[in-house]
């Protein structure tokens, strides 16, 4: 209220009224909805009460006023809001410039350059209400129930325009997948709508992100070639993130068809960990090459080295961070596997399925383990639970189907 209070105080000083501000009564708003006064001004003023200072009413200002901020509300009503990844903060304005690399707002003062990677999300100005319950649901992994809206409100646009088209368009090619790569989803489904998009679409700011998908794609489809073909078409970004997303690609590829020669597959890794890293997606970005990094030393056997760099992970890692904090958890689980310590695999297993089950990727991967770990330590009831589990919330998925073969 006291914003509202100076800004109204303002626009009187500026139609020649005088008056201390403290002494003016408040400015009533009559909006149907309860906001923090931060964001009242946003609101359109249904109803405005007069005020007077030093005795002085003046009615004939105040409708000045009133025709001055009601233009300034709508120039913000009917503005694209971008979400930023880094602060969770909001830039308002008109979206002036999109490429690969970045998303330009264009506001009444300046004009704000945001990073391609760091846009969480653009609402715009004339988008229907049922998008924003889609992107939340896409944003918690309920990647299912975030299809289906796109793709209603995409049947239910006559004319959208070319931005929203295009959201709505990745917003379908992202969640089929993300479920492909849950083995939820088709995979050639996934890969086909990205190529699609990417056809489409060659300076989208989701074009990077769209190539990420398609590596990861490619490699559950043991389809290296392409896999590699986009993760190097990725390292051409500008952005130090995705330079490291395209090299923990490589690595990857490297560490599943390298056998037991994991020198190359390391290399890339640890490339990763050297680059500088200043913001916290570039940050989880090192994390996901420790744990490529853990792996490689599994697989030589370097299991106390393994076990180290992954328990630095999971102290370093925001609990909010899911995905790469199962990942880690996994990798844990895995690795004392390998060293013949079921007991401790169990413990590393259990976090994934009880603190961090949102992460569905790897929770299904935690329930398969289990499924085959409670049994060898003398729990088999609890080992038909976790199947039961797996079964019945991942019935799709490939750790289902690797059970079933076993």
């Amino acid at each position: 209220m006291r914003r509202l209070k100076t800004r109204y105080y303002k626009y009187a000083a500026f139609f020649g009224f005088q008056g201390d501000e403290n002494k003016m009564t408040d400015i009533s708003f009559t909006t149907g909805t309860s906001r923090p006064a931060s964001q009242k001004h946003r609101e359109q003023p249904v109803a405005l009460t007069t005020y007077a200072t030093n005795g002085r009413v003046f009615r004939a200002g105040l409708c000045a006023m009133f025709v001055v901020l009601t233009g300034q509300l709508s120039t913000v009503n009917g503005a694209d809001t971008v979400t930023i990844k880094s602060t969770n903060k909001t830039v308002s304005g008109d979206v002036s410039e999109i490429t690969r690399d970045s998303v330009s707002v264009k506001s009444l003062s300046r004009t704000v350059k945001i990073p391609a990677n760091d846009v969480a999300a653009i609402k715009w100005s004339k988008e229907p209400a049922k998008l924003n319950i889609a992107r939340g649901d896409e944003r918690r992994g309920r990647f299912a129930e975030a299809l289906e809206d796109y793709e209603e409100i995409q049947g239910s646009i006559d004319s959208p325009s070319a931005e929203l088209k295009t959201d709505l368009e990745f917003g379908i090619a992202n969640c089929t997948a993300e479920l492909a790569l849950q083995s939820e989803g088709d995979n050639a489904d996934a890969v086909a709508k990205l190529e699609a998009f990417l056809k489409a679409n060659p300076q989208s700011y989701h074009y990077y992100k769209s190539l990420d998908l398609l590596g990861r794609l490619y490699a559950q489809q043991q389809a290296w070639d392409n896999a590699e073909r986009s993760y190097k078409e990725l390292a051409k970004s500008s952005l130090p993130e995705y330079q490291m997303t395209a090299k923990i690609g490589e690595g990857r590829i490297l560490l599943s068809q390298g056998g037991e020669d994991t020198a190359a597959a390391k290399a890339a890794f640890e490339a990763v960990i050297q680059m500088d890293a200043s913001s916290p997606s570039e940050k989880n970005k090192q994390f996901e090459a420790k744990l490529g990094l853990a792996s490689c030393l599994v697989r030589e056997k370097e299991y106390a080295e393994a076990l180290e760099i992954l328990d630095q992970v999971v102290s370093d890692t925001n609990i909010t961070d899911e995905e790469v904090l199962a990942n880690a958890y996994i990798q844990q689980g895995k690795c004392h596997m390998a060293a013949d310590q079921n007991k401790l695999a169990v413990l590393s297993f259990l976090h994934v399925d009880t603190l961090l089950f949102q992460a569905r990727g790897p929770h299904a991967e935690a329930l398969y383990y289990l499924t085959r770990l409670w049994p060898q330590v003398g729990k088999t009831k609890r080992g038909e639970d976790a199947r039961m589990k797996l079964e019945t919330n991942f019935p799709d998925s490939q750790w289902v189907k690797q059970l079933n073969d076993n």
